[in-house]
């Protein structure tokens, strides 16, 4: 909206980038599967079973109405197990034996032969007034497209899912969110949050080099360009400055954000929407050995009306303890056409000694329900960082921050 182009002042510009990540569950790839000729019966951990029974169909060549799948309970997915590569190999291994079988992979075959998520570059520009106040913002998006790789259409060149994962809800008179889609022949997956994890580090940590050189305090600038009750219009989302600004306000509110730390911690905060909920988080730290210690993060949300307090709080935590953990450490590198990590020695999770203390409120509202299983992961990895840079003055513009 606006035009960027025309816009004149003091220009901020930054690149952000993050690397291919794998989903990593602590179950790998496992299916049981029972191949009798004209039927085949699974016992899976999938999250769409019923493209699970499609594959499994078209591999075996019988109806997919002669596939039953029986849904298990999953030691995590995030994503990984909307494929069916293993439910597919293990029905492949009961035709040809003529016998049920249960395949389970190795750590490391689920590590090297999986999906990753994309890896990404971010250019971000800013011009500020002359008392700071962005009055043009640009994110440019470079970055596979996990639809367009699988065969889906990527209308105008630009990737399905990013119009419900990379909007920009602060009230700018000249935005402009470009798609650039490069080319790869990693074979990637969707991951918890997709885009949005990695639009959320590059914007909101961006947001916060802004405050700093406009030399406001980091919250209060947001608040600013949430001050006005407006709609803001992403594609088919509508999203309303009213509600983040709620988010921000409560995160900040139970954090103390207002009040004097200990000596030795540090906070970063920064909030995101997508999935048409709102989320606001507000991290503090300490610093060992040059090692960002998290003690406690506040995470606010806007869901609409909260059918189930309980879960809603279990996703928030559960999204953050994952969020961490590929904040700090996930990287999934290649070399030679191969993947070089295979296991949680090289590819490592939080330990539950360096998991914080994580405090989740819901802002009361009577709007229809919206998505809350990906929301707390993209505010998670720029409010670290930016609180890191509150306490070393280092500015974090590549994850993951222990590389």
């Amino acid at each position: 909206m606006g035009d960027v182009s025309k816009v004149t002042g003091r220009r901020v510009t930054a690149e952000y980038r993050l690397p291919f990540m794998a989903h990593a569950p602590m179950e790998p790839g496992n299916c049981t599967a029972d191949y009798r000729g004209t039927t085949c019966e699974l016992w899976a951990p999938t999250q769409v079973p019923q493209d699970c029974r499609d594959a499994v169909a078209q591999a075996v060549a019988i109806d997919p109405d002669q596939v039953k799948v029986n849904v298990t309970l999953m030691g995590g997915g995030f994503g990984r197990r909307l494929e069916h590569d293993y439910a597919v190999e293990a029905a492949l291994v009961s035709k040809a034996t003529n016998a049920p079988v249960k395949v389970i992979w190795t750590r490391e075959d689920d590590m090297r032969f999986s999906t990753y998520r994309p890896a990404s570059l971010h250019q971000l520009s800013a011009v500020l007034d002359g008392a700071g106040w962005p009055v043009a913002f640009t994110h440019r998006i470079v970055a596979p497209s996990i639809s367009g790789q699988k065969g889906e259409p990527v209308p105008g060149g630009i990737d399905p899912d990013l119009p419900d994962e990379a909007a920009f809800a602060y009230a700018l008179e000249n935005v402009s969110i470009e798609n650039v889609i490069a080319e790869t022949v990693v074979p990637l997956g969707w991951m918890r949050s997709v885009y949005a994890l990695q639009a959320g580090f590059a914007s909101e940590s961006f947001i916060d080099e802004l405050a700093v050189a406009a030399g406001k305090d980091p919250l209060e600038y947001r608040l600013h360009m949430l001050a006005k009750d407006r709609d803001v219009q992403f594609f088919t989302t509508t999203w309303h400055t009213a509600r983040m600004r709620g988010v921000l306000q409560l995160a900040a509110d139970k954090a103390g954000w207002r009040k004097p730390l200990p000596a030795g911690r540090y906070h970063g905060i920064a909030c995101f929407g997508c999935f048409s909920s709102y989320m606001a988080e507000v991290v503090e730290i300490s610093m060992e050995n040059d090692v960002p210690r998290v003690h406690r993060v506040v995470a606010a949300v806007d869901c609409g009306q909260v059918v189930n307090p309980s879960i809603m709080e279990q996703q928030i935590q559960g999204g953050i303890v994952y969020a961490l953990s590929n904040a700090l450490r996930a990287k999934i590198t290649i070399e030679k056409g191969r993947v070089v990590q295979g296991n949680f020695d090289d590819y490592a999770p939080l330990r539950m000694e360096e998991t914080p203390v994580v405090e989740v409120y819901a802002v009361p509202s009577t709007e229809p329900p919206t998505g809350i299983g990906e929301p707390s992961v993209p505010p998670l990895a720029p409010a670290v960082c930016n609180a890191i840079y509150a306490a070393t003055k280092k500015r974090i513009r590549e994850l993951p921050i222990l590389s």
